[in-house]
């Protein structure tokens, strides 16, 4: 059983495809923002590692320097299609530290020395699981893109913020009772 006749059309009409000579046309080029999509897929952001001192271990009301590795500018290599070739940066703004009792944010990357970021803790970590806090540094990174190219759709954007967090990283914070004798 033949479908009924397409409604509208008269009997020297009908629905058909019309050959075209020649290769097909070439797919369109991707769009600027595709192209901003695939540069921040190829570069993932570093994951801070956290560091303390002293390390792995402080005390009640002991200043704790905290410091990450991975608070660096990340760049993306270019993606080029067309006439336009796309490069995505992110700048580190600020470290975001769970502490397990408290949020701290530095905005730098610390260090050793605890000038630019430390914290005292108040409460020995005893009560927590397995006698330890838990301690993450989320860095959050400003984002940008520029393109060059006759076929770029706009110069540049901005992307916001991008944020890596640390891996769960212990720390035993002990508390020291003395008596003064008074």
């Amino acid at each position: 059983m033949l479908p009924p006749p397409p409604e509208g059309l008269t009997p020297d009409e009908a629905i058909d495809a019309v050959p075209v000579d020649g290769a097909p046309p070439a797919p369109a080029a991707p769009s600027t923002a595709q192209l901003v999509e695939q540069a921040m897929a190829s570069s993932g952001f570093p994951v801070p590692t956290v560091h303390t001192a002293p390390d792995g271990k402080t005390y009640v009301r002991v200043r704790t320097s905290l410091w990450v590795d991975g608070f660096d500018v990340v760049q993306t290599e270019p993606v080029s299609a067309g006439d336009q070739t796309v490069q995505a940066r992110a700048e580190p703004v600020s470290v975001t530290w769970n502490l397990g009792e408290k949020q701290l944010v530095c905005k730098t990357a610390g260090s050793k020395d605890g000038k630019n970021c430390n914290y005292s803790y108040q409460r020995s970590s005893a009560g927590q699981p397995g006698g330890k806090y838990q301690i993450t540094a989320t860095v959050t990174w400003h984002a940008t893109w520029t393109c060059e190219g006759a076929e770029c759709d706009s110069p540049g954007g901005v992307l916001g913020n991008q944020t890596s967090t640390s891996l769960p990283t212990p720390l035993v914070v002990g508390e020291i009772q003395t008596n003064t004798g008074q």
